[in-house]
């Protein structure tokens, strides 16, 4: 006997056909779109590294003038264009967890904190890291160093004898290369504690002329010291500028280089590398090493930029940089606009909901981190008197913004769930990278 469909049995039927159509034709990313992805992030790689190769032209000529012609105002135009250069370094930041060789470098250009005393002089108050024996070196005041038993001269500064007396000295904090390095030598010494003010180098530690030298609030015996300060800047701001040169390289047009690499390789492995750069610069690096442990250590010296009172400008810029990779733009002297090739469009498309959540996560970090800039702006609060103790309401915008970035990162994570990634360091895939 023939068995009769009944319309319930057909019901069941039709909604397991519609099931199965809808899983066969549901859409998901095509190899090219995410291709788009991988060429659309190199393009604003080097755009902001270029911006951050020409603002340390900048940096370098003013730090130049500041040696030849020390004065108040050449002094005052070196911090300046201090401040200027950390706008697009701060918003590459975004691409160094994902790239390793990013990451690497980095440690050249970009090391905190450091032990102020390794390079010039301190106050009596000043307090460095636990058994660090060089942490009163004072290179710039000392005529010569013990390295391994033997007496090192240290008559004229260069580059290549600080990272030799960096690496020597086997301390992670004897920092003597980099932005904060050239910070410290522009600032001196912040010695207000948790009260509002940044370093205060008076311009004579720049000058050769023997009746204005000064180390500080005292007269240099020689000219010695001053010479040595100017000689560091140049050094320095050159390194910075000849790092960066090498970095924007690496995302230069053509072929043989990292960025050509990644834009080739295969797109799930560069998907993923974007992806957990991202995640891990918002909640691993900006919400925890640069403001929970600051937060939570109520010092200070955890301040990022502590020399100059800046911090709340990295802070910003680093958090605006994740939020640009994300959307695919980029203001600056090189501006770009690749919203149509970015995660943000990607994630629009095919994941919606995901997309709007992450889109009112990003909302939340900015309204966070733009509390802090503001109450850095307004020169009330700057992040020393935000960490320090008893105030609440200083703790309570840090706190926002650390589980604003926690909270972005772990929607970040979503979608690359959803696009079937690792989300692995790529330290474990270096060798493509270079």
């Amino acid at each position: 006997m023939n068995a009769i469909l009944t319309w319930p049995h057909w019901r069941s039927i039709f909604a397991v056909i519609v099931v199965l159509l809808n899983a066969a034709c549901s859409p998901v990313p095509s190899e090219d779109e995410k291709r788009a992805i991988l060429t659309a992030y190199r393009q604003q790689a080097y755009a902001v590294y270029d911006d951050a190769y020409m603002a340390a032209k900048e940096l370098y000529a003013a730090a130049s003038d500041l040696q030849k012609s020390p004065s108040q105002t050449s002094l005052d135009k070196a911090r300046q264009a201090w401040r200027q250069a950390r706008v697009p370094y701060s918003q590459s930041e975004a691409l160094r967890f994902g790239n390793w060789f990013v990451d690497d470098w980095e440690k050249g250009v970009n090391s905190w904190p450091l032990d102020e005393g390794f390079i010039d002089y301190v106050d009596e108050n000043y307090q460095a890291s636990a058994s660090n024996n060089w942490a009163r070196a004072n290179l710039m005041g000392a005529q010569h160093i013990i390295v391994a038993g033997r007496s090192v001269p240290l008559n004229y500064i260069v580059n290549k004898q600080l990272q030799m007396l960096e690496s020597a000295s086997g301390i992670e904090s004897n920092i003597a290369t980099g932005y904060h390095a050239l910070e410290f030598m522009l600032w001196g010494q912040d010695k207000h504690g948790y009260a509002s003010g940044a370093g205060e180098r008076p311009w004579t530690d720049f000058s050769q002329d023997p009746s204005l030298c000064s180390n500080g609030e005292h007269l240099a015996t020689t000219i010695a010291p001053c010479r040595k300060r100017g000689e560091f800047l140049q050094a320095q701001s050159m390194h910075v500028l000849s790092q960066l040169r090498d970095m924007r390289g690496y995302w230069a047009p053509g072929n043989g280089n990292a960025g050509a690499r990644l834009q080739q390789a295969d797109v799930n492995e560069g998907l993923n590398r974007i992806l957990f750069g991202l995640l891990a610069m918002s909640a691993e690096e900006l919400a925890g090493e640069r403001m929970q442990v600051a937060l939570m250590s109520n010092s200070p010296e955890e301040e990022q930029d502590c020399f100059s009172d800046d911090t709340h400008h990295s802070l910003w810029y680093n958090a605006l940089g994740i939020e640009n990779f994300y959307y695919g733009r980029y203001d600056g002297r090189n501006s770009i606009r690749l919203q149509s090739t970015s995660l943000a469009a990607l994630a629009s498309k095919y994941y919606p909901e995901l997309a709007r959540d992450i889109d009112a996560g990003f909302s939340e970090t900015k309204a966070a981190m733009r509390a802090i800039l503001d109450a850095g702006n307004s020169g009330e609060q700057y992040i020393d008197q935000l960490i320090a103790p008893g105030n609440d309401a200083g703790h309570q915008l840090l706190t926002r913004a650390i589980m604003a970035l926690q909270a972005q990162a772990g929607l970040l994570k979503k979608l690359g769930n959803e696009l079937g990634l690792s989300l692995t360091s790529p330290a474990s895939v270096a060798q493509v990278a270079l």
